[in-house]
């Protein structure tokens, strides 16, 4: 598929969602399974909402012929996984709040990877949008999609869902899963009717978690 059919394949998925809860809510803080609010530049894990045996927080992983761990997965192991840090554009303090526009990074990469943060890409194989790590240098001849991601408020618990929303036009999808055979997960993918739930959890309060498998959090 040529790149401009990819874009415009990658573009009507985002017209399905116009429109986050949190794009026509109050803003309202985003906060951990304690209670506490998420603090611009601290760690978290992500976990999902409801837990089923044999899945765990989110890593890295290499998709089909990369030679580098560059694609963000829901691991198939009751794991950590690695934390990430969000981060508000221009600005170095503040609270994390629903809708906002936000960065995403671990804090852990590999030597291969140009960067930890967080970017949409269109899989040439599959047509799908996922996101991954690394600069243009990891991604020869694959298309980045531009936008930020955000945070959507889910009932009245803790429980939320990861949004992207496009640099041009403002349109917005949630990320949800998707698995693959052989990846030793599932993949963070845009979608238009299945979000993953997600909590957050305070790193500080669970790295000393022998062997790094989630316990009763």
């Amino acid at each position: 598929m040529n790149p401009l059919s990819s874009l415009t394949l990658s573009f009507l998925l985002f017209t399905f969602i116009t429109n986050l809860p949190s794009n026509t809510a109050a803003p309202t803080q985003v906060i951990d399974i304690n209670g506490n609010p998420l603090i611009h530049g601290n760690q978290y894990f992500i976990f999902p909402a409801t837990r089923k045996p044999g899945t765990g927080g989110l890593t890295l992983n290499k998709i089909s012929d990369s030679e580098c761990p560059l694609t963000v997965l829901q691991n198939n192991a009751n794991k950590l996984g690695i934390p990430v840090k969000f981060t508000i554009p221009e600005s170095t303090t503040g609270n994390i709040l629903t809708g906002t526009d936000l960065d995403i990074e671990f804090t852990e990469k590999p030597s291969c990877a140009e960067s930890s943060k967080w970017s949409v890409f269109v899989d040439n194989a599959t047509q799908l949008n996922y996101v991954g790590i690394g600069g243009p240098e990891n991604y020869h001849g694959v298309e980045t999609i531009g936008g930020k991601f955000l945070i959507a408020k889910f009932g009245t618990a803790a429980i939320y869902r990861l949004g992207f929303c496009l640099d041009n036009d403002g349109d917005c999808g949630y990320l949800g899963l998707k698995a693959f055979g052989g990846e030793g997960g599932s993949r963070l993918i845009m979608t238009v009717t299945d979000p993953y739930f997600v909590v957050f959890v305070d790193a500080a309060s669970v790295k000393s978690v022998a062997g790094g498998e989630i316990s009763n959090i």
